[in-house]
Parts: C-alpha cells; sequence; structure tokens
C-alpha cells in the first residue's frame, strides 16, 4: 500500500509540474506578443502600416477598438515610438489620430496616455502638442 501511495503522489505531482509547464509558457508567450507590439519601431514599415490602418479604420467603432487597444499599449509602454511615427503625418491625419485614439481612448485614462505621450522630448513638435 505504502508503495502504491508513493507512485499515486508521484504521479500527481509530475502532472502538476507538467500543468504548470505549460501555464508559463503560455504566458511567456502573452509577454512575448505584447512585447513584439509595442516594440513595433523595430520595423518602421510594420508601424507605418498600423498607423494607416489606424487612419483607415477611425470611423468604424468594432474595428477602431482592435487597433486602439494596441495603440494605447504602444502609447503607454512605448511612447517615443508613437511620437516618431506621428511626426511623419501630415496635419489632417496627426488630428484625426488625436481625436479618435486620445481624446476618448478605450482601454487606459486619457490623462495617463497624455501623460507618456509628455516624457518624450520630440512631443512638442507634433500636432498632439496643441
Amino acid at each position: 500500500m505504502k508503495i502504491f501511495t508513493t507512485f499515486f503522489v508521484a504521479i500527481l505531482s509530475s502532472s502538476w509540474v507538467f500543468a504548470n509547464q505549460d501555464i508559463n509558457t503560455q504566458q511567456l508567450e502573452l509577454q512575448k506578443n505584447f512585447i513584439n507590439n509595442i516594440n513595433q519601431c523595430k520595423n518602421p514599415s510594420q508601424l507605418d502600416q498600423f498607423i494607416k490602418i489606424a487612419l483607415d479604420n477611425a470611423s468604424n467603432n468594432d474595428k477602431k477598438a482592435k487597433v486602439a487597444a494596441l495603440m494605447e499599449e504602444l502609447i503607454k509602454y512605448n511612447p517615443s515610438c508613437f511620437v516618431a511615427s506621428i511626426k511623419k503625418l501630415d496635419q489632417k491625419s496627426c488630428e484625426l489620430i488625436e481625436e479618435s485614439y486620445l481624446d476618448e481612448p478605450f482601454f487606459y485614462p486619457k490623462e495617463d496616455l497624455k501623460a507618456s505621450l509628455t516624457t518624450v522630448k520630440s512631443y512638442k513638435s507634433t500636432c498632439l502638442a496643441s
């Protein structure tokens, strides 16, 4: 009976270890995706395409919400990258981004996003600072 109990405990503990590794792997994959999303400056053409998609979807609330999730994370956690991409836009497009994604954000308070942006030195030279 003692051998059976020891064997049973060993099986339970090994299955817990494997289950725990699955959770850790899944968590690490989510963290990796998050970091890749907010580190879009490593691929400027991809970031430019994302900003174009954001502009194209500014009037469609369902699509806008999906874009806003990534945009707000980018603004919050990598504001210099966001500011660099905004500086490439013409005045009208920049104002549309501000109007559609910063004045009424979906996930973060507007004050938090503005505070993140103001930490970037070149922020004052964008249309967003006016």
